[in-house]
């Protein structure tokens, strides 16, 4: 019977750490508002149209492109690009602004702005040149009233947190204590049976 509850400890125990080894090798999921990434294409959802985005540090990292978080300070250039052709006859206006939690006094927290404009092109270029790390947002409106907004916020030169390494090397020991434990129990039993 007691070999019954070990095994039961012993097979909870694998279950319940292979489940926290399965959440750290995953890769953590960020909450980036209207920001999503489909089909190898960052795409900007903005009401019923998106915008493709992309992100370039061409001093910093060359030709590399991103689509979420900035990777460091320094000069940045973003493109958004109409996907649906109707996006090129509607007033297009972008902000970024420093994610304080306040957004009532726009003026204030503004650090780059595109005034609303038709851009027949259907791309949208921004230029800002990020002088401190730290965390924004992103806001795009389209239409002639705004009616459509995409808020996005994102962090500038602060690299991600990977908690995942620690996660695994603690599921690792405790599934290792687990298993020695068991083993012990295991030949503590034997022994006793055999004398």
């Amino acid at each position: 019977m007691q070999n019954r509850a070990d095994f039961r400890w012993l097979r909870s125990t694998l279950i319940t750490w292979g489940a926290v080894l399965g959440l750290a090798l995953c890769e953590a999921a960020s909450a980036h508002g209207g920001l999503s990434i489909d089909d190898d294409m960052c795409k900007l959802r903005l009401g019923p149209f998106n915008l493709h985005f992309t992100g370039y540090q061409p001093e910093i990292n060359g030709n590399r492109e991103f689509c979420e978080d900035i990777p460091k300070v320094g000069h940045t250039i973003v493109v958004m690009d109409a996907i649906e052709p109707e996006l090129r006859e509607i007033p297009i206006e972008v902000r970024i602004i420093r994610d304080t939690g306040d957004e009532s006094r726009l003026d204030v927290v503004t650090v780059a702005h595109l005034p609303p404009k038709v851009y027949a092109s259907g791309s949208v270029p921004l230029e800002y040149s990020f002088t401190t790390p730290g965390k924004f947002v992103g806001l795009v409106t389209a239409g002639d009233k705004g009616q459509y907004v995409s808020r996005f916020p994102f962090s500038v030169g602060i690299p991600p947190k990977h908690y995942g390494h620690y996660l695994l090397f603690l599921g690792v020991a405790a599934l290792g204590l687990g298993l020695y434990r068991y083993s012990g129990i295991k030949r503590q039993r034997q022994m006793a049976g055999q004398a």
